[in-house]
């Protein structure tokens, strides 16, 4: 037997200025209950850790518009995603990834008595800026759907998952402990599409002389200019596409714009930090940061070490 219900607050969950408190839908008759904690990573990027504990299998029909990706890892169960709009349906298993492209959705989640997962919901402006060479989200295929299946397979991210599901710790370290992991899951998903994508556009390819000469400009823009262009800017600043500007670093340089540009701003930042006497906040805006939060935990990314620790070798620190 199964249970219907409908969710019409599911906005409120995605919505990334609602409050971070645990989620809890409760069925009647001792059902069962779905419980979702929610947590705010950064303007782009919500976290959700879901369990779901029934003793029946539970349809909820949930439907909202939204403009993003939404990235699932499905740990225990198995879920059913029916879209009522495509007339489509996929079955997550454990230990599988799901990723769609969402404009609208209209969907019947049936939940097979027990599971649990994580999610994340990533905003059109985080996908614009970091991924454009993999979806093009004003293409019209893109557009004319409601929702655009990019994955649903084994996922290569289980052990994140789990982590992040289990996470020890509380605090800020939990802060910075959370924002690693789910970077560290976007950067491999995202990179695996890149790869499959990249690999049927490699064989058409050109590089001519005139790109050549971009890419070498481009280069050295980043590696004079303290501007730190975002790597958009700098394909428009150098008159070259996005997709080839990347193409064309790996092959001439072994590395992406974005890495080298990500090597530049740590290291000013780092020379500052020992040398200068601006503060971490400062700092972290001259490098292009518009949260110190963030700077911080790119910091620690790159040098292992937190700024304040080798701002404390200054005779004066803020």
């Amino acid at each position: 037997m199964s249970y219907n219900f409908t969710q019409d607050d599911i906005g409120k969950l995605l919505s990334r200025f609602s409050s971070e408190n645990d989620y809890t839908l409760t069925f009647p008759d001792n059902i069962g209950s779905i419980s979702s904690q929610k947590k705010i990573i950064n303007d782009d990027i919500l976290f959700f850790k879901s369990k779901v504990l029934t003793s029946n299998n539970i349809k909820i029909q949930s439907n909202q518009k939204m403009n993003g990706i939404y990235v699932g890892i499905l740990l225990d169960g198995t879920v059913t995603y029916n879209d009522n709009i495509l007339n489509k349906s996929i079955i997550l298993k454990k230990n599988e990834t799901k990723i769609s492209y969402i404009n609208e959705f209209d969907i019947t989640t049936i939940f097979n008595h027990s599971s649990n997962g994580i999610g994340l919901f990533i905003e059109k402006n985080f996908i614009e800026k970091n991924f454009s060479e993999i979806l093009d989200l004003n293409s019209k295929n893109i557009q004319k759907e409601s929702s655009t299946t990019l994955k649903c397979k084994n996922s290569n991210n289980i052990h994140l998952a789990k982590e992040l599901f289990t996470s020890p710790f509380h605090g800020g370290l939990h802060d910075v402990y959370m924002q690693s992991k789910i970077l560290e899951i976007i950067y491999n998903e995202f990179n695996e599409l890149t790869f499959h994508k990249q690999s049927t556009k490699d064989k058409k390819v050109k590089i001519t002389k005139e790109d050549i000469e971009a890419l070498y400009k481009a280069r050295e823009i980043i590696l004079q200019n303290k501007d730190f262009l975002t790597v958009l800017n700098l394909s428009k600043k150098v008159a070259i596409n996005e997709f080839k500007l990347k193409y064309g670093f790996k092959k001439l340089f072994n590395t992406t714009p974005g890495n080298m540009i990500l090597e530049q701003k740590m290291i000013h930042a780092k020379e500052l930090i020992e040398k200068s006497e601006f503060s971490i906040s400062e700092i972290s805006n001259f490098v292009g940061y518009k949260y110190q939060q963030s700077f911080t935990n790119a910091f620690i990314r790159y040098f292992n070490i937190r700024p304040k620790d080798i701002m404390k070798r200054r005779k004066y620190y803020y």
